[in-house]
């Protein structure tokens, strides 16, 4: 039914019910260890621990929208600058040979990538190391927030 809307009227109906605008609007629970980082176009979170190894972040568009494509050009370079930024933050905390950023956008349709620290001592690698099931506790995801938080000021 939605398929026959104009794409911006379907964009101001999936608003309402979107997950991530109901969690930066408070309606949903907080990540763990709280937000790393904002600016006026992104925040930046760590997953809860059943969804990925300790370091999995998600960084979001504050602004509803879908894609690359519909960026600003004000969201591009600050995306560039935060990337940046949590990538320098996250090899130093993780010890992350690698961090690899997952942007898929179809479970939630709104802006966000993940981004996933991959380890020297992690075997898989690719698809193969995304593909697997691992998880951290919510804890040591609040304990390594609040560390990003620090490094991000």
């Amino acid at each position: 039914m939605l398929a026959i809307y104009p794409f911006k009227e379907m964009q101001i109906l999936t608003m309402e019910t979107c997950f991530i605008c109901r969690k930066h609007n408070g309606q949903e629970a907080t990540p763990p260890g709280g937000y790393i980082y904002e600016d006026e176009h992104w925040m930046v979170c760590h997953a809860p621990g059943k969804l990925g190894p300790l370091g999995t972040l998600f960084i979001e568009s504050k602004r509803h929208f879908l894609d690359y494509a519909e960026m600003t050009d004000e969201e591009s370079v600050s995306l560039g600058n935060v990337m940046r930024k949590i990538y320098h933050a996250l090899r130093t905390h993780t010890d992350a040979e690698r961090i690899y950023q997952v942007t898929l956008i179809e479970g939630v349709p709104h802006f966000h990538s993940w981004l996933v620290p991959h380890r020297k001592e992690d075997t898989e690698k690719g698809i193969k190391f995304l593909a697997r099931d691992d998880s951290c506790s919510d804890e040591d995801a609040a304990a390594l927030a609040n560390q990003l938080r620090e490094a991000m000021k």
